[in-house]
């Protein structure tokens, strides 16, 4: 079964943005039982300065649909990952300068939500694996 009709393709983005924001705070639970309060903020921080940018690029380039406007699909591509890079980079930066956070916990959630990001989406999508 192809995704077909725009309602089930943003039923998909959206099932994948509620499993990231879910994974993210499932990984920030599991560092406030290994550590600290401050170790799972710092990890969810971390989540969120990738889930978040991977919302919003998700959710530009999918806006467009059809052998007609292929040339509107590429150029959201590159401009999404474009903007996806810039606000990843700026909520980053946010975070180290304004906040107090464990390093290394902020860096591991960033990588394990970067992880995430790869799988998660084929994962959430097995009724089309044909």
């Amino acid at each position: 079964m192809t995704l077909t009709t725009t309602k089930q393709r943003f039923r998909l983005i959206f099932k994948t943005f509620i499993w990231q924001f879910v994974a993210a705070l499932l990984l920030a639970a599991g560092v406030y039982l290994a550590f600290d309060a401050l170790g799972a903020k710092s990890a969810l921080y971390g989540a969120l300065c990738v889930v978040v940018p991977h919302c919003v690029f998700t959710w530009y380039v999918f806006r467009f649909r059809g052998t007609d406007q292929l040339q509107l699909i590429l150029k959201s591509i590159y401009r999404g990952e474009t903007f996806k890079f810039l606000l990843m980079a700026l909520l980053v930066m946010a975070v180290l300068k304004h906040a107090v956070i464990v390093d290394w916990l902020f860096f591991a959630g960033i990588v394990s939500a970067l992880i995430l990001q790869v799988f998660l989406p084929i994962l959430i999508n097995y009724d089309n694996w044909d």
